[in-house]
């Protein structure tokens, strides 16, 4: 069953997705986190009425999960909840920056919920321009420390995932070439 996308979400200036997804369609090509050449940061697509089917069809966790408050909103929380598993039991939550929310008991206690359900949760990080994510779940580590209600335990879990995918990667190259057809 599709998700339904929530008609009080906006992007509200967040242009994350274009930025680090890789596009590689007939009109565009555009390697892993490299800024689309058709965004203008902060606005959004410039070329938005013939932007690629798959760009059309883009929409971050955050249009759909109703139990998520505007502090979860990519521009304000750094973290982009990838949509693509949401209905299959996994989350891949894609960190774009180190911010207060990490450690907040509001995504701790949204994980944590996760990780009880038994939803695979997945933390990924960017690598450099032009290289692909990395990514790591994350349940196992934190079955403990959900178990006990413990967010120090757990804040110490995200600390550590997200050192050792940035400190011990081999951050691979995007070899797609940066191109566009698109006016």
């Amino acid at each position: 069953m599709p998700l339904a996308v929530l008609e009080d979400r906006s992007c509200d200036g967040c242009t994350a997705c274009c930025a680090f997804p890789p596009i590689r369609t007939q009109e565009l090509q555009k390697p892993a986190n490299t800024m689309c050449p058709h965004c203008a940061e902060g606005r959004g697509c410039t070329v938005y009425e013939a932007r690629p089917t798959v760009c059309r069809g883009f929409y971050c966790g955050w249009f759909f999960l109703e139990d998520l408050g505007e502090d979860w909103h990519p521009n304000n929380s750094g973290v982009v909840i990838r949509s693509e598993h949401l209905d299959h039991d996994a989350v891949t939550l894609l960190i774009l920056r180190l911010s207060p929310f990490l450690v907040s008991e509001e995504f701790a206690g949204m994980v944590g919920a996760w990780v009880e359900q038994g939803v695979g949760v997945e933390f990924e990080r960017l690598g450099p321009e032009g290289h692909l994510p990395a990514k790591m779940r994350v349940n196992e580590l934190l079955e403990e420390a959900v178990a006990a209600r413990d967010l120090r335990a757990m804040q110490k879990v995200f600390a550590w995932s997200l050192a050792h995918i940035d400190q011990s990667h081999s951050w691979e190259r995007d070899e797609t070439v940066l191109r566009s057809d698109l006016a």
